[in-house]
């Protein structure tokens, strides 16, 4: 059973690499369901999220973030951009709205996600980043993924940032995947996959390039 639900994988950004940086430099409060999973007319959805501290004193931290997630979609060959980046407002923060493709392979399931992206700061303490599917193209078990979003919110206070993680899922539960079985497991695999995306923005985080003093 667990095979067909290895499409949760999809649900983040995929990242393979180790973690940067010491446990002392960052502590995240247990993750939890900000929406209970559930499995409703053979949909499941579920709200995962977190907060994280991490520390950090170089004053250039949420700019040099902000400019890394752009340099991302221009230079990373699994994004396709279709349109962007185009200024937005935020209420006081100024920011870019793309219309991209993400691309992932893995196990033999191909997925694309076309999503609508926004970038927003007030280029000092504060960055927001939220990604909401727009259509989902995928092969195997990937195509059970029917709609995902993922919301970061990155605020500085002194030497350390406060960050938000919120992912949010939709899978259609295959007909052969017995309901009692698939609910636990998707968000048991859904949980998993969560933290892979905490650590790879805990990683941005912690790898900005040092000030010359």
């Amino acid at each position: 059973m667990k095979r067909y639900l290895i499409l949760s994988w999809a649900l983040v950004l995929v990242a393979s690499t180790r973690l940067l940086g010491s446990p002392s430099q960052w502590e995240c409060e247990p993750i939890s369901w900000d929406q209970t999973p559930e499995l409703t007319d053979g949909l499941f959805t579920a709200t995962i999220q977190t907060r994280c501290s991490v520390l950090d004193d170089r004053p250039e931290g949420i700019a040099w973030l902000y400019e890394k997630l752009q340099e991302e979609y221009k230079k990373s060959e699994k994004y396709r951009i279709h349109e962007g980046p185009s200024p937005i407002q935020k209420g006081s923060h100024q920011g870019l709205l793309y219309d991209l493709t993400d691309k992932v392979s893995e196990d033999g399931n191909d997925l694309a996600i076309r999503q609508k992206v926004e970038l927003w700061t007030d280029g000092k303490k504060e960055l927001t980043y939220h990604t909401t599917s727009r259509e989902i193209q995928a092969t195997g078990t990937a195509a059970y993924l029917k709609h995902v979003w993922f919301r970061t919110q990155v605020a500085r206070e002194q030497d350390h940032y406060k960050v938000l993680l919120q992912n949010h899922v939709e899978i259609e539960k295959p007909w052969f995947a017995l309901s009692f079985l698939f609910k636990p497991m998707s968000a048991s695999i859904t949980q998993d996959k969560f933290e892979i995306a905490r650590d790879r923005l805990i990683q941005h985080l912690l790898s900005q390039p040092q000030l010359n003093h």
